[in-house]
């Protein structure tokens, strides 16, 4: 009997979903959901686009499921959520030349004080409970800088546009070896861990499908798979 396929929406973004010198599709999240679906009895068809589209299109349909989601009381109106599958870090990072200037900032509200402190996020992206509330703030809304990719982020940081941006301190393997390293990168402040979804589009999946991944998601938990896969995409400096 052939596999129900699901199509999945995902955007380059090392070390979660890429593809390696060969073309070849990679990453945590691919290598999770590859797990996942191979439990559950489906087959991913992965289409690639900006984040932003991954979510239109969820919304619409057209693109069933989507990786690495936080709940939000916005996406729930479109999607489902499945049982959480890993976890994310929260953190502001900032250039490593400015450690220094920056190191009295010990606390999210010590940040909301700091008026010359300019913070760049990326369009679409949900950033767990704690920065949204923050976000939410009047005081702090001149002082978000919003953009659709890490690189724009990075670019504003070296000029000085911004003096921090917010993300998963993960998310910056891809930049080894491009201009801005992550060794010249600090972190200033860890904020929260928040758990991660699949996100199935209400459009076009059912309950019954959501149920299916969950008790797979269960499953690959309780498997030495699980711990072999986070391990492998670890950086390789944490390590032991």
């Amino acid at each position: 009997m052939a596999q129900e396929s699901l199509s999945v929406g995902w955007e380059n973004w090392q070390p979660y979903s890429y593809r390696d010198e060969q073309q070849q599709l990679r990453g945590l999240d691919v290598a999770l959901l590859n797990a996942i679906f191979l439990r559950a009895g489906y087959q991913a068809k992965f289409s690639e686009m900006p984040w932003a589209r991954v979510l239109h299109e969820l919304e619409f349909g057209t693109v069933q499921l989507a990786m690495s989601a936080n709940i939000t009381p916005e996406r729930q109106k479109y999607a489902r959520f499945s049982h959480p599958y890993r976890e994310e870090k929260t953190a502001i990072i900032i250039r490593r030349q400015d450690a220094e200037r920056w190191h009295d900032i010990t606390s999210l509200e010590q940040l909301i004080n700091t008026p010359d402190f300019h913070i760049g996020v990326l369009k679409g992206f949900d950033y767990g409970n704690t920065f949204r509330q923050l976000m939410a703030r009047p005081e702090l809304q001149p002082r978000l800088h919003m953009r659709l990719r890490l690189d724009q982020l990075l670019k504003m940081l070296q000029g000085g546009r911004i003096q921090g941006f917010i993300l998963d301190p993960q998310g910056l393997q891809g930049w080894q070896g491009k201009d801005e390293e992550p060794d010249q990168l600090h972190t200033l402040l860890r904020i929260e861990v928040t758990p991660v979804h699949l996100m199935l589009s209400k459009e076009s999946t059912t309950e019954a499908q959501l149920q299916r991944i969950n008790q797979a998601i269960e499953q690959l938990k309780q498997s030495p798979d699980y711990q072999q896969i986070l391990y492998r995409y670890q950086p390789s400096s944490l390590h032991p």
